[in-house]
């Protein structure tokens, strides 16, 4: 995989952090290695090189930006040795993404995927996208869980993204997550929360090639930690994962977000509570590391005939 050079966020997880995760779970005849790259530092005829290091017929994914700038003078050396070149594309606006340059694509939303097969089609081009969903922090896994006798509520990540309405604003704690190193900080109050609130502006979910398709990462933190969550039905991926009928589903007018949060309210630790974190169960067994493993290797197999 090369990743961008700058360490931030999803091209992190989806770099380093990804690779960790699913080593362990990977047959051996599978290996995985990771390089910052940028192709304005990177000339063409340095590709040689980095090529010659790359065993023939691999598989190597640009992550995200590490594609900007990229031309087919890089990817001719990798070409020559087999190489096939894909581009991991995760929530990159989709004005930006150029299929014409790549073996294959892979998105990290089913959301994300369709509306890439879209771009591809309407580009004329046959390339292949391919679904490899997106992981929950890992230090989750590694947190104790708090009894929660109590409801409680919170919106993690940066407050500009969330829609919080005057009504039930005192009742949902925000734990505001804006780079990498907040995270760490804030894990004990991340664990702690009965129910995630996952509600975006509207502005964020419409469709279109000037936005990018987002995994449904809030969602995976919620199940990670036994949570239920709070989403609008719009979300990327929130009824692909949860189905149509989870019971927290919203529209993001400020009455819907009332509602459903005091569905929640009234609801916790009753049969519909259980009910709704069944689902965040099921969701979570998708995005758990030996499941990715296995998709991944899939991407992997269908992928050898392009070389």
């Amino acid at each position: 995989m090369a990743r961008p050079l700058a360490q931030r966020g999803s091209a992190y997880m989806r770099a380093e952090q990804l690779v960790e995760l699913l080593r362990p779970h990977l047959d051996p005849g599978i290996t995985l290695s990771v390089r910052p790259f940028h192709a304005l530092v990177m000339p063409p005829i340095a590709m040689r090189a980095v090529a010659r290091s790359i065993p023939r017929g691999a598989l190597c994914i640009f992550v995200k930006s590490a594609a900007k700038h990229l031309t087919r003078a890089h990817l001719a050396p990798l070409r020559k040795r087999g190489i096939i070149v894909a581009q991991d594309v995760v929530d990159m606006k989709l004005r930006h993404v150029r299929p014409e340059l790549f073996d294959l694509l892979i998105a990290a939303s089913l959301r994300g995927q369709q509306a890439l097969r879209d771009l591809c089609a309407d580009k004329g081009l046959s390339c292949p996208v391919e679904l490899l969903h997106h992981h929950f922090d890992p230090r989750l896994q590694a947190l104790t869980l708090p009894e929660r006798p109590e409801f409680s509520c919170g919106y993690i990540g940066r407050p500009d993204n969330a829609m919080i309405p005057g009504a039930i604003r005192a009742e949902v704690e925000t734990v505001d997550i804006s780079v990498v190193e907040d995270f760490e900080r804030a894990l004990p109050r991340i664990g702690s929360f009965a129910l995630h609130y996952g509600v975006r502006p509207e502005s964020q979910t419409a469709h279109g090639v000037n936005r990018g398709y987002k995994p449904f990462t809030k969602g995976f933190t919620a199940a990670a930690c036994n949570a239920n969550i709070l989403v609008n039905r719009d979300v990327d991926d929130a009824v692909e994962m949860l189905g149509a009928d989870y019971p927290f589903l919203t529209d993001p007018t400020p009455e819907s977000i009332t509602e459903t949060f005091r569905l929640a309210q009234d609801s916790y630790g009753g049969p519909l509570w259980r009910d709704a974190l069944d689902r965040m169960e099921a969701m979570r067994a998708t995005v758990e590391p030996a499941a990715l493993a296995r998709q991944l290797t899939e991407i992997i197999t269908r992928a050898a005939p392009l070389g």
